[in-house]
């Protein structure tokens, strides 16, 4: 867990914390997009969408709706080698909480999603990959389904057309701030480290965080993925492990070595029973 006073503007939390303040988020959008944004709901960071309780769910780092636009804007400090079929989910989701709502499909919003990357995701040195529907045998037919991804590159923040986005991606990759508005940015994240509110809860969240990654390390060594064992071999160890375990037939390490599985996944099927 990265201590709270090391926290900078592009890690998760605090930038969920700097992004809810709405002329801050209309601010960084206009400099990404290059545009002039007239209207913005107020931000929702970390923003849950769950259409059935028994679908996956996606989870934005900051969901925030203005006039006929709703924007994703996600911060990507790690390599993400699925990056195309993430964006693909999020980009659904989108699409189904609207239609719930009972739009037609002609009523959905454009939407536009963000991806700021700390590393070059396809490996061309572009500052921003703008990418939209169209036809591979004739690319002036477009799909116009008002849905576009732009994924910036921030390490060729040199690259970038103009000097506020350029300024604005070399604060994210380098922590710089060399223009105005990172420079505001950069006393926003100094205000919010000294301040113990949010010290708490950025420590209740880690430790959120922690058991979410914690559990999930858990089932999939249950589930074989970590040491490559089909599922199904994987499951009767699992099986063999609850009854000795039940029936008290041996300690953790016996029936760990026993059946064959990791003594952590032994314990924490103990702790289950």
């Amino acid at each position: 867990m990265k201590p709270f006073e090391e926290l900078a503007f592009y890690d998760d939390f605090m930038f969920g914390q700097i992004m809810q303040d709405r002329e801050i988020c209309r601010t960084v959008l206009e400099i990404l997009l290059g545009i002039k944004i007239d209207r913005l709901e107020y931000p929702e960071v970390q923003k849950i969408i769950a259409p059935f309780y028994t679908t996956k769910g996606v989870r934005y780092d900051v969901y925030v709706e203005g006039g006929k636009r709703v924007y994703d804007v996600e911060i990507q400090n790690a390599t993400e080698p699925n990056i195309g079929k993430r964006t693909r989910f999020y980009q659904s989701m989108l699409d189904v909480v609207a239609l719930m709502r009972g739009q037609n499909y002609e009523e959905l919003k454009e939407s536009i999603i963000i991806f700021l990357c700390r590393y070059d995701p396809f490996k061309k040195g572009i500052p921003c990959y703008t990418v939209e529907r169209k036809c591979r045998e004739d690319g002036s037919i477009r799909l116009n389904d008002e849905a576009t991804l732009y994924v910036f590159n921030c390490r060729a923040y040199q690259n970038a057309q103009s000097s506020e986005l350029k300024g604005f991606l070399k604060y994210i990759e380098c922590g710089k701030a060399e223009t105005d508005f990172t420079r505001r940015l950069q006393k926003m994240v100094e205000i919010k480290i000294g301040n113990e509110v949010i010290k708490n809860a950025y420590l209740s969240w880690s430790l959120a965080e922690h058991d979410a990654i914690r559990k999930g390390r858990v089932e999939g060594k249950a589930e074989g993925l970590a040491e490559g064992i089909s599922k199904g071999e994987q499951k009767n160890k699992l099986a063999n492990a609850r009854n000795l375990l039940a029936m008290k037939l041996g300690t953790n390490e016996q029936i760990a070595q026993a059946v064959d599985l990791p003594l952590e996944t032994v314990e924490d099927l103990a702790k289950q029973l």
